[in-house]
């Protein structure tokens, strides 16, 4: 399983990098001061944003270690509204966890393994596209730290979040 999401600040010291030797080198006018703004720019993207192509990030064919765009838009509207854990969207981790519903509870209650570590799950209020994922392909998004207390879950590729409760071992 690929590790969890988190920024990719490689990129902003490559940036760094360029513009010290630019600044250090060569003579600073206009074009090199826009130049330097849509590059801060750029690096601002590939550092923060997930989704992009797999050659950016070095994940393998078929492998898949940050969420889809859309999926990251979503979350961070949910957590905007809901005015708290935007920062676990935005800096992460986003760890895709192997996870199953059991048939017998009431509620949504589950098994989960992140990062090794095997926890027990509950889900107030399960959105049904989560309760499919859990049911067929047994994966889901967990949004920030689950060690730390409620994590924000979603399904693999889904777009409706809501907030686990996790318990580990």
């Amino acid at each position: 399983m690929p590790d969890p999401w988190r920024p990719r600040w490689g990129f902003l010291l490559l940036y760094l990098l360029a513009l010290a030797g630019h600044w250090l080198f060569r003579d600073w006018d206009d074009t090199a001061t826009i130049g330097a703004i849509v590059g801060f720019v750029g690096a601002l993207v590939l550092v923060f944003v997930p989704g992009l192509p797999s050659w950016m990030h070095g994940d393998l064919p078929g492998e898949r270690s940050s969420p889809r765009t859309r999926q990251w838009w979503a979350a961070l509207r949910y957590t905007c509204r809901r005015r708290e854990r935007v920062l676990d969207v935005v800096l992460g981790p986003w760890s895709l966890a192997t996870a199953t519903l059991d048939p017998d509870a009431e509620t949504a209650r589950g098994w989960a393994v992140l990062d090794g570590d095997p926890a027990k799950f509950a889900i107030d209020d399960c959105p049904g596209e989560l309760a499919e994922s859990l049911r067929g392909p047994r994966r889901m998004w967990v949004v920030g730290d689950a060690h730390y207390g409620d994590a924000l879950v979603c399904a693999d590729g889904g777009r409706e979040f809501t907030t686990a409760a996790f318990r580990f071992r």
